[in-house]
């Protein structure tokens, strides 16, 4: 028995976690024009969207008028107000590291005139307490499905897509202990559509984990092992690739959101925008 979950961070995303409410709003309509169709427009639809915020949007409202907008549209679907469910890697315990966040900051508050967070925010280390906060969302979920021998969690971030087979691929995978992994696929800027070969693994997995371990905090955080990125993932946990061409990145402006580039280094040659259909748009 397999209960699929795909975990999609809506705040609480590195540095700001949250940048005032135009800001959410928007980010949330993002959500739903490419993610949210993505997930729509799946062969196999029995899959739990999970998303993550920060405690300070449980009551937003905002949150929702999107928790109406999912249930209208027939899906199921749950919120957590804890935070990220893994380590976050903008957050890393050395000072270089923190320096950098300040910067990263103060860039950003500059270029749109506002500068929203303290620096006390900046330099605080936000993992310090994640095996506190994953046992509140695991113990607020779980009662739920604690039957489940198997617990596929994929993660999506909030303006990137899955094509229409990847879920059904996902699920025809015999459950193991180990890890599923996207190599290439697209990325998208609203108008063209390009190849994407990272040189690294990208931010498109799906652990397998037992249901025994998954829904308490110290064993699923120990699961984890020494993860602190995605890169992590083809090293610390028994890999099988899935086919090429099951994701596309969203590209949005990253003077306002955490996004990537179309003109990255890992883009290669442009192809026909019909690609888009098999993700929905």
């Amino acid at each position: 028995m397999i209960k699929h979950f795909i975990m999609i961070p809506l705040t609480g995303v590195g540095i700001p976690g949250f940048r005032g409410n135009d800001w959410y709003r928007e980010r949330i309509e993002i959500f739903k024009r490419t993610t949210l169709k993505s997930l729509l427009n799946q062969e196999n639809k029995n899959f739990i969207i999970w998303i993550t915020c920060r405690p300070e949007e449980e009551n937003n409202p905002l949150t929702l008028e999107l928790g109406k907008h999912l249930y209208n549209l027939n899906l199921e679907y749950i919120f957590t107000f804890n935070g990220l469910m893994y380590w976050d890697d903008k957050f890393s315990p050395d000072f270089w590291s923190r320096f950098k966040n300040v910067a990263r900051v103060i860039r950003w508050g500059w270029r749109n005139k506002t500068l929203n967070i303290s620096l006390w925010q900046v330099f605080q280390d936000k993992n310090r307490n994640l095996e506190e906060r994953l046992g509140r969302s695991l113990r607020s979920v779980g009662d739920r499905y604690l039957t489940y021998d198997w617990v596929y969690l994929t993660r999506l971030d909030s303006d990137d897509m899955l094509h229409r087979l990847a879920v059904r691929e996902i699920q025809e995978v015999d459950p193991h202990v180990g890890a599923l992994v996207y190599r290439n696929g697209y990325i998208y800027n609203g108008t063209e559509v390009a190849e994407y070969k990272p040189k690294t693994n990208p931010p498109f997995h799906t652990l397998l984990f037992p249901g025994d371990i998954f829904w308490r905090s110290d064993l699923h955080l120990n699961y984890y092992g020494d993860f602190r990125s995605h890169e992590d993932i083809p090293k610390l946990f028994r890999t099988k690739t899935l086919p090429d061409g099951r994701y596309c990145v969203g590209i949005n402006d990253p003077k306002v959101h955490i996004s990537t580039r179309f003109d990255h280094p890992f883009r290669c040659k442009i192809v026909s925008i019909d690609i888009m259909k098999g993700f929905g748009l």
